[in-house]
């Protein structure tokens, strides 16, 4: 299961925990993929197939 998260309001979701971006400090979490302001890193390391979850 995926899970969404961010570390403030104004922070991109992720959902890659080896984004370089992925907050130390969860603020926000969710299992339903956000409508917008997705994490343009975690998408590309999904199209790579390079993300861990």
């Amino acid at each position: 299961m995926v899970e969404y998260v961010r570390g403030s309001d104004s922070d991109k979701w992720h959902w890659c925990k080896n984004c370089t971006q992925y907050p130390m400090y969860i603020y926000q979490k969710t299992s339903v993929e956000p409508p917008s302001d997705l994490c343009e890193q975690c998408k590309t390391k999904e199209d790579n197939r390079d993300c861990k979850m």
